[in-house]
Parts: C-alpha cells; sequence; structure tokens
C-alpha cells in the first residue's frame, strides 16, 4: 500500500468498482481499516473475519442482476494523469487502460444499496399474539455501533421488531451473572445482527431509501478527504431523489457521517461474552434529503 507521505488528497479519484478482480484489494483494505476497532477481534472470534466477509458480500453485490447496489472506489494511479480515462463507464478497455489499471492502488470503497427494504409482514420468534397492529410503530427500547463496517443487516432483518426485544436482543428466562439475559441466538454475532437488523427494519420499514453499507479507508489515507469524496454519490442522489439515507457507524465514522448531514437515531450495544474483550456500540444514522 502506497505511504500517504507520496500521494496527496488531489491525486486520489472516485472511479465505479465492477470488476471482481478489485475484491481482494478491497478486502485486503477493509481489514486493515477494521483492525485498531474491538469489532475486528469480535468477528473474528464469533463469526466470519473481516477479510472474508468482505470478499462474500462484494462479490454477491457485484453479481446481484437486479441492479440495487452502487459501489465506487478510491483511486490512487502513479502513472500521469493525463495518460488516464476520464471517465471508464464511457470508455472501452484498451492495452493502455490495462496499463493503467496495473498502476493503480484501491485506498478506499463504499457500497451503496438503493431501494426498499424486502421483509416478511410477521416475526418468526416473535409471541404467537404478536401481530403487525399491535407491533410498535419505532422501537426505542434497543439500548446503544469508525467508519461503516459493512454491517450487511439485510439477512437478520428479515423481521420486524418484537416486545420482547425491547433493550437486548431476544432471551430466554435465564440470566448470566450479573443479571444479564441470557441471548437466545447461539453465537454473540448472530445476536448483534438481530439488535442491527431490528433496528433498520424499524426505522427504514416502507420507506425508499439509500443504504450506506460499507465505507472503509486505508489507515494511510484517513484523515485525508477521501472519505467525504467516498460519501457524495450518496448525497448527491439522496438529494435528487429525495429519499432518506440510513448507515450503522463506527466511532471513527460518525463525525464525517454528522458533516454531511446523518444524525444518530440510536445506540445498539455490542454484547460480548469475553470479559477480556470490550467492543464500542454500534450507531444507527439517519439522514434526511436536503430538498
Amino acid at each position: 500500500m502506497a505511504s500517504s507521505s507520496s500521494q496527496g488528497p488531489a491525486s486520489i479519484r472516485i472511479e465505479p468498482l465492477t470488476s471482481e478482480a478489485d475484491i481482494p484489494a478491497c478486502a485486503t483494505l477493509a481489514d486493515a481499516a477494521m483492525k485498531p476497532d474491538g469489532l475486528y477481534e469480535f468477528r473474528k472470534r464469533y463469526s466470519k473475519n473481516v477479510y472474508d466477509n468482505t470478499v462474500d458480500k462484494l462479490t454477491d453485490a457485484l453479481r446481484d442482476d437486479r441492479g440495487r447496489f452502487f459501489m465506487f472506489k478510491a483511486v490512487v494511479s502513479s502513472s500521469p494523469n493525463e495518460d488516464r480515462v476520464e471517465n471508464p463507464k464511457d470508455a472501452g478497455v484498451t492495452a493502455d487502460t490495462e496499463v493503467q489499471r496495473e498502476h493503480e492502488t484501491i485506498v478506499g470503497f463504499t457500497m451503496w444499496r438503493k431501494g426498499y427494504l424486502e421483509v416478511p409482514k410477521m416475526d418468526p420468534f416473535a409471541p404467537k399474539n404478536e401481530t403487525e397492529e399491535n407491533k410498535p410503530a419505532v422501537e426505542t427500547g434497543v439500548v446503544n455501533v469508525p467508519i461503516s463496517e459493512g454491517v450487511n443487516v439485510e439477512d437478520a432483518a428479515r423481521v420486524p421488531i418484537t416486545n420482547t426485544a425491547r433493550g437486548s436482543a431476544i432471551g430466554d428466562s435465564a440470566l448470566r451473572p450479573g443479571g444479564k439475559a441470557k441471548p437466545y441466538y447461539p453465537t454473540p454475532d448472530a445476536e448483534l445482527f438481530r439488535k442491527l437488523g431490528n433496528a433498520y427494519v424499524s426505522f427504514i420499514r416502507g420507506k425508499r431509501h439509500l443504504y450506506l453499507h460499507w465505507l472503509a479507508i486505508h489507515p494511510s489515507y484517513q484523515r485525508q478527504g477521501v472519505g467525504q469524496k467516498l460519501l457524495e454519490w450518496g448525497v448527491e442522489v439522496a438529494d435528487r431523489e429525495n429519499i432518506v439515507s440510513w448507515l450503522f457507524a463506527r466511532p471513527a465514522g460518525i463525525k464525517l457521517y454528522e458533516r454531511n448531514g446523518w444524525k444518530a437515531v440510536l445506540t445498539i450495544d455490542v454484547d460480548v461474552p469475553d470479559e477480556d474483550l470490550k467492543v464500542a456500540p454500534v450507531v444507527a444514522m439517519l439522514r434526511l434529503p436536503s430538498r
């Protein structure tokens, strides 16, 4: 990875991410960006590691045939600017563009999804008397998630929030030492994803929206305006189409998102069974269009 000392922010450009050949570089970048966060070790212990998760999610998004995902990469090129193709979507692949790619370094990327949330109307884990009519419109009981880290809650958000999920993931009557409810789900990662899914559904269901699934920047290029450049597409689209935008943030990215209009609406605690690991809460953020 090129050093930030040899490249200034002006040399960084944003391009569509359309090739699976870029996925390993993005996964390596995401892994490096996430390491300072306790969620990195959390994923390593209880779920798929960050690298493998990134590969899987980007591959699925690129192969999605419904046109729901929009991905972009921040690129530094060692080739002269005058030799590069300005708009790769309008240009043919030539020997010159292939040479250009050989000299590119991906230093950040984003993955967006636009559309509606698709979930069943009923929660299979809900009490039998739970119905759509008596379900609270917005759940506020789920308590206190550096950069939006690819928390793909669509898989977890297949069901609406339930009364039994207030304040924690759904649990049984057993208690841990200290009075904490024993989680219903088999792994801490599954429990967290259910919490995130409940929050997402409660705020977004029925709304056409733009969801920032992922924003990652290599540590050598952080705090140089790369994140701002990567957000510009989504901010412009959301304002033009008059739709809300959603994301789950890690602590290091919150100020960037706030500067661009997102506001924290909920914090979700990360329940970690191992006492030697501490993970900061996830912050759910919502942005209203400026129109």
